[in-house]
């Protein structure tokens, strides 16, 4: 699968997609994009890793520091579809003491 990023726009809420795997090869990439699309929309964000296979300490950080830039601005992160290992990651960093898991279809 290949490793990339998809957005759209939801009424208010921006929708990012991650395809592939979320590591240091790509983290620094899709902040630089993320930066770019949270500063142009206005509501909450979601990240969908529905079809994401790997996600490393890079991927950890993306999502840590998208939370504190939206946090900053008063706005929230929602995280979605994690797999198994992945969720099991995000649990033990604390991540979900901070931002809100969603099952989507």
């Amino acid at each position: 699968m290949e490793n990339k990023m998809q957005y759209q726009l939801l009424h208010d809420t921006l929708v990012v997609d991650f395809y592939g795997e979320v590591d240091s090869s790509n983290a620094p990439k899709y902040r630089q994009e993320l930066d770019s699309l949270i500063a142009q929309s206005q509501g909450e964000v979601i990240f969908r890793f529905k079809h994401t296979s790997f996600i490393d300490s890079s991927g950890i950080g993306l999502v840590l520091g998208r939370y504190n830039q939206l946090k900053l601005e008063g706005r929230k992160l929602k995280i979605s579809n994690l797999n198994n290992t992945a969720y099991k990651l995000f649990e033990l960093t604390g991540i979900f003491n901070i931002m809100e898991y969603i099952e989507e279809e």
